[in-house]
């Protein structure tokens, strides 16, 4: 159930030049999505229309979506654990933009138009995502946030300011990500200096970009304990 994000175009008309373009990754079995200037938000029902919807924003560097291995195949986990989901295909930015203000507008946006209590699940840069919209000083934020092997949570200049009314967080990373394990350690630290409750798991091989794929001993029980942790939650 695919519908438009901005049905009367997007704020303040904003665009790309290129053509949006599904390809299949030359290095795996999985899709990936270029020049995305028309988002779109994918709702995956699921069996209680009461129960929390669960937002995935798939990674990809602010420059491609993941929109297969971190988008559907999460949502339809999500519904096989009682959840609602939805994916978003936010706008990947142009050149001059500011990297990630265009799909922060979507995460908004998708914040505001779902109904009930809303969390967000972000992989990659797609954490990184939601960490950015549930730090907002403007617009509505998430009730919690997953994030999955997030990037440009330790650098200053890219980092959203934790407070007292950040959400709740879950964060998984590897020792051996190439996207550091200090961009999970940053956030978590930030979140338990503010008072925020916090669940960091931190393994010691896995790598990146591995969705819900891994076979790594360990790292492959990561949606268990974060379905254990969203139980937790109420």
């Amino acid at each position: 159930m695919e519908r438009a994000l901005w049905p009367s175009g997007n704020p303040g008309g904003w665009t790309r030049q290129d053509v949006e373009r599904t390809e299949r990754a030359e290095d795996g079995d999985f899709d990936l999505v270029f020049g995305v200037s028309r988002p779109t938000l994918t709702l995956f029902p699921g069996p209680d229309p009461t129960v929390p919807t669960v937002v995935v924003l798939p990674g990809g560097g602010y420059g491609v979506l993941a929109i297969e291995h971190e988008g559907t195949e999460v949502a339809r986990w999500l519904n096989s654990i009682g959840l609602n989901a939805a994916v978003l295909k936010y706008r990947l930015p142009n050149p001059e933009d500011v990297r990630h203000a265009p799909a922060l507008e979507d995460v908004q946006e998708a914040l505001r138009t779902i109904p009930g209590v809303i969390g967000l699940l972000g992989f990659s840069a797609g954490a990184h995502l939601a960490a950015t919209a549930a730090n907002a000083s403007d617009g509505p934020r998430p009730a919690f946030t997953a994030l999955i092997y997030p990037g440009y949570l330790a650098d200053p200049a890219t980092a959203p300011t934790v407070g007292p009314e950040t959400p709740p967080a879950f964060l998984v990373h590897t020792a051996d990500d190439p996207i550091p394990c200090a961009n999970s350690l940053a956030y978590a630290g930030a979140c338990a200096a503010a008072g925020v409750p916090v669940e960091l798991h931190l393994f010691p091989k896995g790598g990146h970009g591995y969705g819900l794929r891994s076979r790594e001993p360990g790292l492959e029980g990561w949606p268990d304990l974060l379905a254990d942790w969203l139980k937790r939650l109420g």
